[in-house]
């Protein structure tokens, strides 16, 4: 019970965050603002606002709930994805989240000590790590391998938002049938939009291995400035739509533990 209401917290910090995300680059492509914002700068503008380490200390608590939650449904498999080859796949891809939402937490967590974050930390993190991960043995392979994994996640996100049906466990059935169809609508966009910035981060990866060349490695931040601006404002809508559909996730979602 207490993994699963961390869960759901999880899911409402995600949809928050995403939130904030796709308004930074809705403000960027209608020249508002001077550049897109990633995750370390959502949770920056959160840690200004009134009583922003508390709200802070929230989401952290929320993600880390979140991490918990894909490691136990990961090495259980109590969600029952099986073990055939598919399963495999969903079971490790939900381990990959996991692992990445735990470095989010790391980085809310230091912020709330710090009292600092923001800027383009992201994509500096991602050049710093591609690095580092270049300068082990097979390292362009193995950044070659992460990049491919992100680029065909990217391309099944793009996959589900265009099958049109949300998973099958989350429960909407006691939503009025209108509202449903719009709720479903605002999630299909919204997968969508974060499938295409996946796209994109995973294919800088896959670049800077070809080249050799770590700071081709691109974050959110960088793979949305990488967008013309027309093209910027609908992804911005679409993240923020996301958001929202984290927050159907969070209310609605069947969570086992």
């Amino acid at each position: 019970m207490i993994v699963e209401r961390l869960a759901r917290l999880g899911y409402a910090s995600v949809g928050v965050v995403y939130m904030i995300v796709g308004g930074f680059a809705v403000a960027a492509g209608l020249g508002r603002r001077g550049s897109t914002g990633g995750h370390d700068d959502a949770f920056a503008l959160i840690l200004h606002q009134p009583f922003g380490k508390f709200l802070l200390a929230i989401i952290a608590l929320g993600l880390l709930g979140y991490t918990l939650w894909r490691f136990v449904s990961a090495v259980t498999d109590n969600e029952n994805r099986g073990s055939d080859a598919k399963g495999i796949g969903v079971r490790l891809a939900s381990f990959g989240r996991g692992l990445i939402y735990a470095g989010f937490a790391v980085e809310v967590i230091r912020m709330i000590f710090n009292g600092e974050g923001g800027g383009s930390g992201g994509d500096r993190q991602a050049q710093h790590w591609t690095a580092r991960l270049m300068d082990a043995p097979f390292g362009r392979w193995l950044v070659a391998a992460v990049g491919l994994g992100v680029v065909i996640y990217g391309a099944y996100q793009l996959y589900a938002a265009w099958d049109a049906k949300l998973s099958k466990r989350i429960s909407l059935g006691d939503i009025d049938n209108r509202v449903r169809q719009k709720v479903i609508a605002v999630s299909r966009f919204g997968i969508g939009a974060r499938g295409l910035v996946f796209f994109i981060v995973g294919g800088s990866l896959v670049m800077a291995a070809v080249r050799h060349n770590p700071q081709a490695a691109h974050s959110t931040t960088g793979a949305l400035q990488e967008l013309p601006e027309p093209l910027l404002v609908l992804v911005g809508f679409g993240l923020a739509a996301y958001g929202v559909y984290a927050l159907v996730n969070a209310r609605y979602r069947r969570i086992t533990t």
